[in-house]
């Protein structure tokens, strides 16, 4: 067929074919591809704050993940987390399997791992509910023919294509509020097993109901109170995060043949350092100074915590129970072993 970026553009000319077949409509103005009519989905940072984001990256001559014109930008939280360089670190122990790689990223948000994937030269499709942010994705990726835009929801994603690799960055959590049936993000997980080839890989990010820096009194993410999560006070028409053992149990009763749990520091939205399940066994590398290292780095730390986190994490690599209560989760769940 010829070299690997050929290759590459005969597979992403198939995937807007096949869209192109399946009824979705691709916008000329926003690059984005969507089913006529299609609305969009009830997320939001807010007009002004996604207003400002798309402007800051339409002005920019240089979108690409480490753009200094875009980290000068990140002057709050809204911006920190969709324009920061950092945000990437989360998928770059990937690289080697993401470059050359169909993959699908549900819910691209403003596009800041979508445009890591496209500089891994993945051949990606970014889902994203939101047509706003999706015409963000696009402009931040408008330089990148290797990615695909489509604004749709996840239930309602249609395609015969599959995967080999899909991620789920921040996004399980939400399957409360978009995925239907009595368990949602079980659901999430087996559209996901049935969209992967059969090597696939689903990755994802979310942060542990049971991490140490909400025993400490920082606030659950998505509804701003302390305590809430580690005491299972969610609602069924909430976001909802996991722990370890709860979402292991779901990845394979979802499909998924083995995962591996991974912690990323201070959590995965702003993620300095990562380590594995091995890491923390190893009696030969110091993961505790990963971990307290990297707890000031955390901009949605408590005002007055509980506790130093910092002392307590030595504890408990110590005690091998340090990957159970890491802030957030990076997983790999494989359809094969």
């Amino acid at each position: 067929m010829g070299d690997g970026k050929d290759q590459k553009t005969v597979t992403g000319e198939i995937m807007k074919f096949s869209l192109d077949q399946l009824g979705y409509v691709l916008d000329s103005q926003t690059g984005i591809w969507s089913r006529t009519g299609y609305r969009g989905i009830a997320y939001s940072d807010g007009h002004e704050v996604e207003q400002r984001i798309f402007a800051a990256i339409a002005d920019a001559q240089d979108v690409t993940v480490l753009s200094a014109e875009l980290s000068r930008q990140c002057t709050d939280w809204p911006f920190l987390y969709h324009l920061s360089g950092t945000r990437a670190n989360i998928l770059r122990p990937f690289q080697d399997i993401l470059k050359g790689a169909d993959v699908l990223e549900v819910g691209a948000g403003c596009g800041a791992i979508t445009r890591y994937l496209g500089e891994c030269e993945a051949d990606v499709v970014a889902l994203e509910g939101s047509p706003r942010r999706a015409a963000i994705t696009r402009l931040r990726t408008r330089d990148l023919p290797n990615v695909v835009v489509v604004s749709d929801r996840l239930d309602d994603f249609k395609g015969n294509h599959q995967f080999d690799v899909m991620t789920l960055i921040g996004v399980l959590e939400y399957a409360n509020l978009f995925v239907s049936g009595s368990n949602p993000a079980l659901a999430m997980l087996q559209q996901a097993r049935a969209m992967l080839k059969p090597n696939g890989r689903l990755i994802i990010a979310i942060e542990n109901q049971l991490g140490l820096k909400y025993f400490a009194g920082a606030p659950e993410d998505h509804v701003s109170q302390p305590m809430y999560g580690i005491e299972g006070r969610y609602e069924k028409d909430q976001p909802q995060t996991y722990g370890r053992k709860t979402l292991s149990e779901m990845l394979s009763q979802a499909g998924f043949a083995c995962s591996e749990f991974m912690a990323p520091f201070p959590d995965y939205k702003l993620p300095v350092s990562i380590v594995t399940e091995k890491g923390f066994s190893c009696d030969d590398f110091d993961a505790a100074a990963l971990a307290w290292q990297s707890v000031k780095r955390d901009p949605q730390l408590p005002s007055l915590p509980a506790f130093s986190q910092e002392r307590v994490w030595p504890i408990l690599v110590r005690n091998r129970v340090a990957l159970d209560l890491a802030n957030s989760f990076l997983v790999v769940a494989g359809v094969s072993e």
